[in-house]
């Protein structure tokens, strides 16, 4: 599988993002300001997951790497079916070299901001292990997917896939009178654990006209048209995935494939169950 990237079509895949073999690591390759990032050209070669420490690569494609980079934190093991499946963990206290001690965070962020007034779908199945709680109180959360409005957009993500409790919740945001706004835009009550869910969204950033539509497991759960997003940046923004929680006392294992991010229409995907 490949990503396209060019005026209209930018295209992300995770079956894509293929890794070094268990037997070795492929070379890294060094940036001209002197930073490392693993070249991803290689394949996960079987179900035992191999390590994925920092950065990765794939052709023209860069992920970076936001959490403890433990050997455990992020991922890649091929499936029974051979599909490329990323396995994020994270543990209590873990997080990103940047964040506050009141988080958690084993993510990746992908190099691509997508303009605004442009339509973008996004795909992704995900699976939320088993043996662990998570909390649903007021100061509390649990982020599986996330798009953000800019790298240095310090406010919170204008759409969010996160647990609270029992439920899977998608919120939207936007500006109102100057200030960032949300609003609960579909709950799926008593998600389940260890089962693969499909997930696909088509959303535009807009002050008037925006939009976002997400499906879940083939079916239509959000039909909106309006405000989304921040539109006081000069691009819509990107996408990022994998853990990011309130700070909590559990271990905590989140696993994803055939995530796609592109310009393309997904529809076909969308009524696909799991």
């Amino acid at each position: 599988m490949m990503r396209f990237f060019h005026h209209q079509t930018r295209f992300l895949s995770c079956a894509a993002l293929v890794i070094a073999a268990a037997v070795s690591l492929p070379p890294d390759v060094t940036h001209a300001t002197g930073r490392t990032a693993l070249d991803a050209d290689t394949s996960a070669s079987s179900s035992a997951v191999t390590p994925l420490p920092g950065d990765f690569l794939y052709r023209d494609g860069e992920y970076g790497n936001q959490s403890a980079r433990k050997d455990y934190s992020i991922g890649a093991r091929r499936s029974a079916n051979n599909d490329l499946v990323l396995r994020f963990e994270v543990r209590p206290g873990e997080r990103a070299s940047f964040d506050g001690d009141n988080r958690d965070r084993s993510e990746i962020t992908s190099s691509i901001n997508f303009p605004k007034d442009e339509i973008v779908w996004n795909a992704y199945r995900v699976k939320i292990a088993d043996g662990f709680s998570i909390p649903d109180g007021e100061h509390s959360w649990f982020i599986v997917g996330q798009w953000h409005g800019s790298k240095d957009d310090k406010r919170s993500p204008y759409i969010a896939a996160q647990v609270e409790g029992k439920d899977l919740v998608f919120l939207r945001r936007y500006i109102k009178d100057g200030k960032p706004a949300s609003s609960e835009m579909y709950r799926m009550h008593d998600v389940p654990r260890g089962e693969w869910l499909n997930i696909v969204m088509e959303h535009k950033v807009s002050a008037t006209d925006g939009l976002l539509n997400i499906w879940l497991n083939g079916r239509q759960v959000v039909q909106f048209d309006g405000p989304l997003g921040y539109w006081d940046h000069a691009e819509a923004g990107y996408w990022k995935f994998g853990i990011y929680r309130s700070r909590d006392d559990a271990d905590a294992v989140v696993e994803y494939r055939d995530v796609v991010t592109t310009t393309d229409n997904l529809s076909k995907r969308a009524s696909l169950i799991n």
